[in-house]
């Protein structure tokens, strides 16, 4: 029997709602698994159809933001009426957006890539790292004193969240986010990616400026 792939939004359709929501590019899960892919990282959001009676929906919103610390998980909720005090309570318990239950394809489509802008922005224009130290996004390269060192695009992703960011922890979560890793792939993805991107800059005296943070993430090391 063929293990089905995992998609990095899942659907969840609660008691209350009398049908999903428009999205065939999501996987439908029920609300329990939806908790613990969230948890994983293996999905970073969440379609959420509800009705009018959101209890349910509020407080599975509220468990799902206590489980993955309150910010990355992205939840975009569907209802019958959008201005109801049933919206009202989702925003509260952490909804990222709200659409109409009946909301084509396409306009969720286009709420899913402004939500994932947001959670993750993609890399554009230079990124300065340091001293005589730059990522070009144009280029996909490295820049150490004007000269350019390519890197792969994964490693590149990997190090422009980083560097975004310096001395702020990032999540597994959100790396996986970042370097766009399918959900169907190995836990340990970004745990190698961060080797790999250790490699690269361990020539240049870089290595060391990615940090592990035990049980939280890594981070872009501060220079003194």
């Amino acid at each position: 029997m063929n293990t089905p792939i995992k998609h990095a939004v899942l659907s969840v359709r609660f008691a209350s709602s009398p049908v999903a929501c428009q999205d065939g590019n999501s996987q439908a899960v029920d609300p329990e698994e939806a908790l613990h892919r969230m948890q994983e990282g293996d999905a970073w959001a969440v379609l959420a159809a509800s009705g009018e009676d959101a209890r349910e929906l509020s407080n599975w919103l509220m468990r799902l933001r206590q489980r993955t610390g309150g910010w990355i998980a992205g939840v975009i909720v569907f209802l019958p009426d959008c201005a109801s005090p049933a919206a009202m309570a989702a925003l509260q318990a952490g909804a990222d957006a709200l659409l109409p239950l009946d909301s084509p394809p396409a306009l969720i489509r286009a709420q899913l890539a402004r939500l994932r802008s947001r959670i993750a922005p993609q890399p554009g224009g230079s990124l300065c790292l340091g001293p005589k130290l730059e990522l070009d996004a144009h280029a996909r390269c490295l820049r150490i004193q004007a000269q350019p060192h390519p890197l792969p695009e994964q490693q590149f992703h990997l190090l422009w969240s980083l560097g975004a960011r310096p001395g702020e922890v990032l999540s597994a979560q959100a790396l996986r986010l970042a370097m766009d890793i399918p959900a169907r792939a190995r836990a340990d993805t970004v745990h190698t990616a961060v080797a790999r991107l250790r490699r690269a800059l361990r020539p240049h005296g870089l290595h060391h400026q990615v940090q592990t943070v035990h049980g939280a993430g890594y981070r872009w090391a501060l220079q003194p």
